[in-house]
């Protein structure tokens, strides 16, 4: 095993709605850290209130990185986001807080041979982004005229790295398309040649609430996201010309209430259907943080609903926090 030493860093995860935010801001105080936002939606400038983009209470307490860093029409892959985490990390250890499992693995872990550094993925010459601008082009339009077809092109090609693929969800499917193309080999075969390394000690603290009680906190936060005005915030970026054609304006919540803004869904049935997506989407993040982050030099498992205002975070994190601080000062591993 290497003996390099390796930058540390905290990342609170969890499923949507789980209380991250609030153990996250609260820990952050104590450990003098900033908040390293880890949500592929809150990247996006003008998508705050679908994707809970820590308001300026919040902001005000802590500092929060890794926030508003491209317009609505960007593109912004796992391996941007890793760039952008490792130029804050440079300043010193950060307390990473998100959903996006896959951006903390592309942070976590090197993938020299898969993803993210790859033939025409982020930084690379001008005629390898316009051959996956293309390629992207192509097959959304295939994707538009029959659901399904891109994660079915990518089972043909790459049987292994679709199963890991929700068949619904199309941003992931077609990247592992293209990486398929850029390196003409099914991409699980080369992540298996080259299989990934640890970029960073990550101490993990995974909120694990009752599913049950969690998918009543979904419904909650929903009702509450429409309240504050999730409707005019995605009506706003409509008439700025933002819509499906765009990567952001297909995120969780964002969809349904441009499917009701275009005429295809009522306001009910919009609201029903982002409360049942988002609950299959926590059910997903479950899965992935158990399964999918490598071996993380830290694990503490918190099955509390943090979110709930009547629970004590002194005394919730009484029995690990020593724990967190000897790891972050590189007292344990």
């Amino acid at each position: 095993m290497s003996e390099e030493v390796l930058p540390r860093a905290l990342a609170i995860v969890g499923p949507t709605a789980s209380g991250k935010s609030r153990l996250a801001v609260w820990l952050a105080e104590r450990l003098a850290l900033p908040v390293l936002c880890c949500d592929s939606v809150q990247v996006y400038r003008r998508l705050d209130i679908g994707s809970a983009k820590p308001g300026p209470e919040l902001q005000g307490r802590v500092p929060h990185r890794l926030i508003d860093l491209v317009e609505p029409d960007a593109e912004f892959s796992a391996g941007d986001y890793a760039a952008a985490a490792h130029a804050e990390l440079a300043h010193g250890p950060g307390l990473f807080c998100g959903g996006t499992g896959f951006y903390l693995r592309a942070a976590g872990w090197t993938h020299s041979g898969g993803e993210p550094e790859v033939a025409g993925d982020g930084p690379g010459s001008e005629v390898e982004g316009a051959a996956r601008a293309a390629f992207t082009a192509l097959w959304e339009g295939r994707e538009r005229e029959s659901a399904g077809v891109v994660h079915a092109a990518l089972s043909r090609v790459d049987p292994e790295t679709a199963r890991a693929i929700h068949p619904r969800n199309v941003v992931r499917a077609l990247r592992a398309l293209w990486l398929c193309e850029a390196h003409a080999q099914p991409v699980s075969r080369v992540r298996e040649a080259d299989p990934p390394r640890p970029r960073l000690a990550l101490g993990l603290v995974m909120l694990e609430p009752d599913p049950a009680v969690l998918a009543r906190a979904i419904d909650t936060r929903c009702d509450e996201m429409m309240r504050s005005g999730f409707l005019a915030e995605v009506e706003m970026l409509r008439r700025a010309g933002y819509d499906a054609r765009h990567k952001s304006m297909r995120s969780l919540g964002y969809r349904q209430l441009l499917d009701h803004l275009e005429g295809h869904l009522s306001l009910a049935d919009a609201v029903a259907a982002i409360k049942l997506a988002t609950r299959h989407y926590a059910r997903r993040q479950r899965t992935f943080f158990r399964h999918q982050l490598g071996t993380a030099a830290m694990r503490i498992s918190v099955t509390t609903p943090l979110w709930e205002s009547g629970v004590d975070l002194s005394r919730e994190t009484g029995a690990w926090l020593p724990r967190v601080e000897a790891f972050l000062s590189g007292a344990s591993s």
